[in-house]
């Protein structure tokens, strides 16, 4: 009895030990989070984050039958196992066998939930910190970076096709499931997978950074909501298109955009409208870019998907095309700095391991 508590003593420091700077981080951007939210006197919107955290909870069960579904279909037509289901049947096992894989799998669950919950709160700050203020340099921007067009003008052919905006509306409305899924994956996988902790670390820098703090500093709502804040009406022909789409499409942005309306306007506000930068497209393109630690063609995929993502972030009328490319930057960039700091513990663990 006393190894087996010795053990479990010892797997459960050695978790917390290679969690340290992924918590660290969680854990300061929770304080800050709760002590701005606390100052500004700003609703806790406790029934929302709530239900934020079960839906992200909710869907680990779905991965899982999803995950079980693409290992089947690979060891049936790429590996051709004669015994696949002996095969799934054995890997699970050794899955619930994995202490440490289950505990890991669990900690970074929790720390992303209370990640998510933070973002929240902080993004419910913005326009009490900084109301909105920058669309209009953004227009303008736009207009420079494409030769004196709007970037949906340069494709007015997919503006102008009903199928197209369809397709783009279905692939932006599997967006937070697909973010979900590889989150939940990253979660799960084997903890000495050094892809894994710097998904993590640069998942939570990319929403921070680029989900508060710079949609803070250069708050904007987005063509969407440019005519009804008294802006503009320079985008009120790409929302009249999108309006007549509606009228005859089961696939629409339409009514999510009216519904964070709503919510903007509403007492108590609910903050859910931040144009610059985009975070689909940032969480699309880090989601890529994980992609490829697996393989080629996982990568290829997922960068179409966040293609798909960038086109349709202004051809539905969410973002300018800047926040888009702001997005795959801040992405890129936190990566990058997931490496750099988790660099002297891989080290270190290189040289353990000698």
């Amino acid at each position: 009895m006393q190894a087996v508590l010795t053990t479990s003593t010892t797997d459960i420091g050695k978790v917390l030990r290679s969690h340290a700077l992924l918590a660290g981080i969680v854990g300061a951007y929770t304080v800050v989070a709760f002590w701005m939210s606390y100052a500004a006197e700003a609703s806790s919107f406790g029934d929302t984050l709530g239900l934020l955290v079960i839906r992200f909870l909710s869907l680990v069960p779905q991965i899982i039958f999803v995950a079980l579904v693409w290992r089947l279909l690979s060891l049936t037509y790429i590996e051709r196992s004669p015994d696949r289901f002996g095969d799934i049947k054995r890997e699970i096992t050794a899955f619930l066998k994995d202490r440490n894989r289950l505990l890991s799998g669990v900690l970074a669950t929790f720390l992303m939930s209370l990640m998510l919950v933070s973002f929240t709160k902080l993004k419910n700050l913005i326009p009490a910190l900084q109301p909105f203020s920058w669309d209009l340099y953004f227009v303008d921007l736009d207009r420079l970076l494409h030769f004196g067009n709007l970037p949906h003008e340069v494709l007015s052919g997919i503006v102008a096709s009903p199928y197209a905006v369809g397709f783009l509306t279905g692939i932006y409305n599997i967006w937070l499931i697909m973010t979900y899924f590889v989150l939940v994956v990253a979660c799960f996988i084997r903890p000495d997978n050094a892809s894994r902790m710097r998904y993590l670390v640069a998942f939570v820098l990319t929403w921070a950074i680029g989900g508060n703090l710079l949609a803070t500093i250069f708050s904007s709502a987005g063509p969407a909501y440019l005519q009804r804040l008294g802006l503009s009406d320079v985008y009120a022909p790409l929302m009249q298109q999108l309006q007549t789409h509606a009228a005859t499409a089961s696939l629409t942005v339409i009514g999510t955009q009216d519904l964070l309306w709503h919510w903007q306007t509403s007492t108590p506000r609910l903050n859910a409208i931040s144009a610059f930068p985009s975070m689909h497209v940032a969480s699309s393109t880090l989601m890529a870019i994980f992609a490829f630690q697996w393989s080629r063609l996982a990568g290829i995929v997922l960068t179409i998907f966040a293609a798909g993502i960038m086109i349709g972030s202004f051809v539905l009328g969410w973002h300018y095309a800047v926040d888009g490319y702001a997005g795959a930057m801040i992405a890129l960039g936190s990566w990058g700095v997931a490496g750099y700091l988790l660099r002297p513990r891989t080290t270190a663990a290189s040289v353990a391991a000698l």
